[in-house]
């Protein structure tokens, strides 16, 4: 269990931390395809539910990036199927001026929401209470702004 909530805790950091230079050279032309050449890495036959995608500017730049919940995903007959204990793996990509997407980030949670807070976007994030350093049974919220690709912590509850 402490291993798990160590993992957890470095994935929240990996998530809120700057994205690190090398990604910006990994761009793909198609996040959409991207992620389900991923799945099907995992799943033999993968059954894709309406949430699995959002195209949404989360980092407020005005160009429309994507975000992907993999738990949306009906693995192998499985609902869920790519979850585990402590959620869902997401994906964030971000789209460049350029043309294509890189991914961002990508944690496991629970849900995400997008709100609007003094005319920008933000994500309020959905995570194991172990994401906000408990161990009880409540879900951990986090704010995320997000501005260029640098995910900044607004605030944990």
């Amino acid at each position: 269990m402490a291993i798990r909530m160590s993992f957890l805790a470095l994935l929240c950091a990996t998530l809120v931390s700057t994205a690190m230079p090398v990604r910006a050279a990994e761009v793909v032309p198609d996040a959409l395809a991207t992620v389900q050449a991923e799945v099907a890495q995992r799943c033999k036959t993968a059954v894709y539910g309406e949430d699995f995608a959002a195209d949404i500017d989360f980092n407020n730049d005005r160009l429309v990036d994507a975000i992907f919940n993999l738990g949306a995903v009906n693995c192998d007959g499985v609902p869920g199927g790519l979850c585990g204990d402590v959620g869902c793996p997401h994906e964030f990509y971000i789209r460049v001026a350029e043309g294509g997407y890189f991914r961002a980030a990508n944690a496991d949670l629970y849900g995400y929401e997008m709100k609007k807070r003094f005319g920008n976007m933000v994500l309020e994030l959905k995570a194991n209470a172990a994401s906000c350093g408990r161990d009880d049974d409540n879900y951990c919220t986090m704010t995320i702004r997000v501005r260029g690709a640098r995910f900044e912590m607004i605030s944990k509850k």
